[in-house]
């Protein structure tokens, strides 16, 4: 049974007080991401939930195994705001930039026939096979984050003062998989919410900013 009506008020109430603004205000946020409603939406959504559930974690002074969820919940939409928008500046505003281009590529051995199908080499009982090694595009899901963050940082979208910082709440992220949890040794606390949150701030200003300057 849900707790009644005035309980109810009074939690919502005390979770949505502080908050510098509904959700469109957190939409607004992203309102550099001018192509696609439909991130910029989940993400002010995202960033809203975030904020949400730090209140609502004040608000019922949650702590030891209580508090985990809450924290937890926070870095994976922290984590997963840095991460969209970090893809998206660079496979949609920056696409072009060299910086971007050589992080998509990598090199490949791809097999050529470049000698007659009668001529036959082997090396140790083995068969040599005729190749070239050339560019390939890289599938984006593949880069490893801190690589998207490194190649932020050298376009000049994100500040080096905090992407460190921004790997480590993506690393926390992937504690999502108890296995890794587990395996890692690492528990998530309420300093690393915070920092996540503490984080975005600037990062959202310098984005813009530097957009604007671009």
């Amino acid at each position: 049974m849900p707790l009644e009506k005035e309980v109810r008020e009074s939690v919502q109430n005390y979770c949505t007080k502080d908050l510098p603004g509904d959700l469109e205000w957190h939409i607004k946020k992203f309102d550099f991401i001018d192509n696609d409603n439909e991130l910029k939406d989940r993400l002010g959504r995202a960033f809203y939930s975030a904020r949400y559930m730090a209140k609502l974690m004040e608000a019922l002074y949650v702590s030891g195994n209580e508090l985990h969820p809450f924290v937890k919940f926070q870095i994976i939409q922290y984590a997963s705001i840095y991460e969209a928008v970090i893809t998206y500046l660079l496979w949609n505003k920056f696409k072009d930039d060299s910086e971007v281009v050589a992080l998509g590529t990598h090199k490949a051995y791809k097999p050529v026939s470049a000698l007659g199908k009668l001529v036959n080499m082997e090396f140790q009982n083995e068969k040599i096979y005729t190749c070239v090694y050339r560019d390939e595009k890289t599938n984006r899901n593949s880069i490893a984050f801190s690589d998207k963050v490194d190649c932020g940082v050298r376009i000049g979208f994100i500040k080096v003062d905090y992407a460190e910082e921004i790997k480590y709440i993506y690393k926390l992220r992937n504690l999502a998989h108890i296995e890794a949890e587990a395996k890692s040794q690492i528990e998530v606390e309420i300093s690393n919410a915070k920092l996540s949150y503490w984080r975005m701030q600037p990062f959202l200003e310098d984005i813009s900013l530097f957009l604007s300057n671009t």
